[in-house]
């Protein structure tokens, strides 16, 4: 697994500078799980999930003790009891973070709260807070649910919540030659996505999008998007690993 720390650097960067005020909404096209059927669609299974969010904060909620609260409350509503997780306090360089984090065997969790400065000697701050989920998963599991859920309990803390999702999965050993674009062009297909751009090189292609069985979009270019697959084949344990992301992979791949 990635670490979450890692994951946290490439989503507020990522999101911050490309997404945010540019992510929208279009109307959902049934209650599928678009990302599982894609990742069957290229004969792999979903192997892991991680969700991704974060909104900004209001300015009434930036002090220490509302930051701490509000850590407190998502863990709560996550379904995790305060002996489970690990909280921390810190603050460096006029940057407050309170976080709180809990390892299990299938499941990882870490949430954030954290004020910055606006600018380099800035007076004024702004807070945001992040939510990050990543666990193994089955096909019992519903990553709609696990994404509605997240939704609903950053949304609390602020108006306009931004979501992540990705998926791993992968195939034994290297596909043959032709067979990766044959394997996305089906994920593409089975949810009736547009392909918009493609990126190849040695042992790895990606795919990026747009389909309106998801809800959310990013407008990059002038052009709509919301679903980044990639493959990637791994000599080191003989693994073509499928990447799956919505509305774009945050995280290594």
């Amino acid at each position: 697994m990635v670490t979450f720390r890692l994951k946290i650097v490439i989503a507020i960067i990522c999101l911050v500078i490309v997404s945010l005020s540019m992510m929208e909404t279009v109307p959902a096209a049934g209650c599928r799980e678009p990302l599982r059927l894609a990742m069957e669609a290229t004969g792999a299974k979903v192997e892991e999930c991680s969700v991704n969010a974060w909104v900004k904060l209001p300015s009434v909620l930036l002090s220490t003790a509302q930051l701490e609260d509000m850590v407190q409350e998502v863990m709560s509503q996550l379904g995790i009891s305060p002996e489970e997780y690990q909280r921390t306090y810190q603050q460096k360089n006029n940057n407050t973070i309170v976080q709180a984090e809990v390892i299990r065997k299938k499941f990882h969790a870490l949430v954030i709260a954290q004020v910055v400065p606006r600018g380099l000697g800035a007076s004024e701050f702004e807070g945001y807070l992040v939510v990050n989920i990543e666990a193994k998963t089955d096909e019992n599991i519903s990553i709609r649910h696990m994404q509605e859920k997240i939704f609903s309990i950053t949304k609390k803390f602020g108006p306009t919540p931004q979501i992540t999702t990705c998926l791993i999965g992968w195939l034994d050993g290297k596909l043959r030659a032709g067979e990766w674009h044959t394997s996305l062009n089906d994920a593409f297909q089975v949810i009736d996505a547009m392909i918009i751009d493609k990126l190849e090189a040695e042992h790895f292609v990606s795919y990026t999008g747009f389909t309106s069985e998801i809800t959310d979009w990013l407008q990059v270019d002038g052009k709509r998007i919301n679903l980044n697959m990639a493959m990637r084949y791994s000599p080191y344990d003989n693994r073509t690993y499928v990447t799956i992301g919505s509305p774009i992979i945050t995280r290594e791949y």
